[in-house]
């Protein structure tokens, strides 16, 4: 590759429109050098005297694919066995088997589908030209093997091979230790027998895709079974792979080396980063994370009363995409990054949480100078002058201030609290708003309105109302939204808007969720007695997703009720899963032998969100209000079908929200959505008495 400090090369072979100059230019500020290639024969004459890095073939250039593939291949022929290798990315016109063929018998390193995302593609030419190391360079870096197998003399056997390969493998001959053995090496993969005496391997298997950290260990099982149902069983549970013993030793080193660098891979596009963001110097939000947690116990330890956290967030985010496009959005926070990053300094720390807002902790300062700091970030921040294509722009910004003495318990709680006094403060007119720990009385008003929300869940307060979601193109599925109401002393609803902030308050989100689901789960059970199944979306904090156990307790109450996933679908607010992707990948891998399917609510697009829409397992997502205003313009409207057609391209369904007119359900309908839900269709209730066969959207 290049050698430090020289950009890496890109051919592009394209046909010059506006979207391939925007991704040129987004590439660039990435630290790439691209080239605008516009025929074949260009691009063969430049080839033969400069080879590049990586050479990036447009759709329009789709029919070129297998010179293009034939050109790269016999240049690097001719250089020798120690040239660079030149990386080549396409973009399909199309999702189909032929694009697909094509694309590997051309040689293709990485294969893109419309819609085609700037950021997306840019990703994937850093992936592809990152630059491989060899595991067993480095002793920290040696790939990790546990091999489960009760039988000595076969452990021995796949240990010796794989030792031989350059790799650290250990074993654990009693499976009721492997949790044990997994927590001490930390594996790259697991190794598992599948028969073996008090745990078998599928056993195993489901166990070890419950647990919060090696739920994404790949696990390939190596037994002589040849039964193809407990094979599935096998694959069913979690396992990623069957190797049949017995095996050659070149076959068990290439499964092996070739899962592993499969999952290093993905750890270093999506995780392994380090502390700090290279483009910006920014911390990563979970190592902030942990410096909390560290400063919360020394406020704890030491007795002080000083520090806090800041919540800062940039006020519209999406008219600013709207305005200026996507690449400029995040050359825009970029920039606003670094601009926080210099004026902490380095004694104090900020992390990006996501497209539009921005953690700093502020250790050793009272009260008066964190109020002093949150005024100067915000007036920094409003007053600089952001260059996008060569416009100047203004930045309006918010902020939220809590101290570490707050009474939070931990970081997450910490950042929850600030967080939503950022929302706050966003209402009032000064933008910046302290979190102010309630006095006596409103704590005693307060402590009143759990107890009442505490005694609903456990003693039959609360209910469940329904509302349908029906397809726009007709179809016989019962499917609705759920809704927790509470009834009050005088019979007056209390909506889920209300109960909400009290089960945070109170530490309640949890059993609120798991009664919702719960009961949820007892409705689905009588509607199958009477042959009338129902699917059920119910919503769930990411507080209830990142409880320990969650997972486990959800599967009981499942096999408990006799449901299957296909009954249930569990929904989360983008808002609160962009805060922490990693938990909700986590918790939906945990989730995945019941094949309960998951929802992102209130989405809008964002670079953070197309991410998350990319990488986490989903099966639908409900569009922001935005969309289904009946007022929307055509830029709100072109978002949207671009924004459903992406969603489809991952095989996610899209349901239109809160849809109260029929102007607002035509455009949802043109732009290729699936559901629709709102009082349009029919309002909430307490029955489940729709007719979806005879409903017309």
């Amino acid at each position: 590759m290049s050698a430090p400090g020289i950009s890496r090369v890109i051919y592009h072979l394209g046909d010059g429109s506006a979207p391939a100059g925007e991704l040129g230019k987004l590439l660039e500020s990435l630290g790439f050098k691209v080239e605008p290639v516009g025929s074949v024969e260009h691009f063969l004459e430049l080839l033969s005297g400069h080879p590049p890095h990586a050479v990036l073939v447009d759709a329009s250039h789709a029919s070129d694919l297998a010179i293009v593939g034939a050109a790269c291949r016999q240049a690097q022929q001719s250089a020798g066995d120690n040239s660079q290798r030149i990386a080549l990315v396409a973009m399909a016109p199309q999702d189909n088997m032929q694009s697909r063929l094509n694309a590997r018998r051309a040689g293709v390193d990485a294969l893109l589908f419309p819609p085609f995302h700037a950021v997306d593609v840019a990703r994937r030419l850093q992936s592809v030209l990152a630059p491989a190391t060899s595991p067993s360079d480095n002793d920290s870096d040696a790939v990790r093997i546990l091999i489960v197998e009760d039988d000595r003399s076969q452990a021995l056997f796949a240990k010796t091979i794989l030792i031989n390969a350059g790799m650290q493998a250990e074993v654990e001959h009693d499976p009721l230790h492997v949790l044990e053995a997994l927590e001490a090496l930390h594996p790259d993969l697991v190794l598992m027998d599948l028969h073996m005496p008090d745990a078998d391997g599928v056993e195993l298997t489901a166990l070890i895709r419950e647990h919060p950290v090696f739920g994404s260990t790949p696990i390939v099982f190596l037994s002589g079974e040849s039964d193809p149902e407990a094979r599935f069983n096998a694959i069913d549970a979690g396992g990623d792979d069957f190797l049949a013993k017995p095996i050659r030793p070149k076959h068990l080193i290439a499964a092996v080396a070739n899962r592993v660098r499969r999952k290093r891979l993905l750890e270093k596009s999506v995780l392994a980063q380090g502390a700090r963001d290279e483009a910006t110097g920014l911390y990563r939000r979970d190592f902030l994370l942990d410096r909390i947690n560290a400063a919360l116990a020394h406020v704890a330890d030491a007795g002080t009363a000083e520090g806090g956290v800041l919540f800062v967030k940039i006020n519209g985010s999406s008219a600013i995409r709207e305005r200026l496009g996507l690449v400029a959005l995040e050359r825009v926070f970029s920039a606003a990054g670094r601009l926080l990053n210099d004026a902490i300094g380095d004694r104090d720390a900020v992390a990006g949480i996501n497209d539009n807002a921005f953690l700093v902790l502020a250790t050793d300062l009272d009260d008066g100078t964190l109020d002093t700091l949150a005024s100067r970030l915000r007036a920094l921040l409003m007053e600089h002058s952001f260059k996008a294509d060569g416009k100047t722009l203004r930045l309006q910004a918010s902020v939220g201030i809590a101290a570490l003495r707050c009474g939070c318990d931990d970081a997450n709680a910490l950042f929850d609290t600030v967080e939503r006094t950022c929302r706050e403060a966003r209402i009032g007119n000064l933008g910046i708003k302290r979190y102010i720990p309630p006095e006596a009385a409103e704590k005693d008003r307060q402590a009143a309105q759990v107890e009442r929300l505490r005694e609903a869940i456990h003693n039959g307060g609360l209910d469940l109302f329904y509302q349908p979601i029906v397809a726009v193109q007709g179809g016989n599925d019962a499917q609705f939204q759920t809704l927790v109401r509470r009834r009050a002393a005088d019979g007056r609803l209390i909506a889920a808007a209300e109960i909400l902030p009290i089960a945070e308050r109170g530490n309640l989100m949890v059993e609120l969720d798991r009664w919702a689901l719960t009961h949820a789960l007892g409705v689905v059970r009588q509607q199958d007695e009477r042959w009338r199944p129902v699917r059920l979306f119910v919503p769930q904090s990411m507080t209830t997703l990142t409880t320990s156990g969650q997972a486990a307790w959800l599967a009981a109450e499942m096999a408990r009720h006799n449901a299957t996933g296909s009954s249930l679908t569990l929904e989360c607010r983008l808002e609160d899963a962009l805060l922490n992707p990693p938990a909700l990948a986590a918790f939906a891998t945990a989730m995945r032998k019941p094949r309960i399917r998951f929802c992102l609510t209130h989405y809008e697009q964002s670079p953070a969100a197309d991410l998350l829409l990319a990488s986490a397992p989903l099966g639908f997502i409900k569009l922001a209000r935005k969309y289904a205003a009946p007022n929307a313009s055509p830029e709100v409207r072109i978002e949207m079908t671009a924004l459903v057609e992406r969603a489809h391209g991952l095989g996610i369904k899209a349901i239109g929200h809160r849809v109260e007119d029929p102007q607002a359900a035509a455009a949802l309908w043109i732009s290729g959505i699936d559901f629709i839900q709102g009082n349009l269709v029919q309002g909430v209730g307490e029955t489940l008495d729709f007719d979806f066969k005879a409903a017309v959207v």
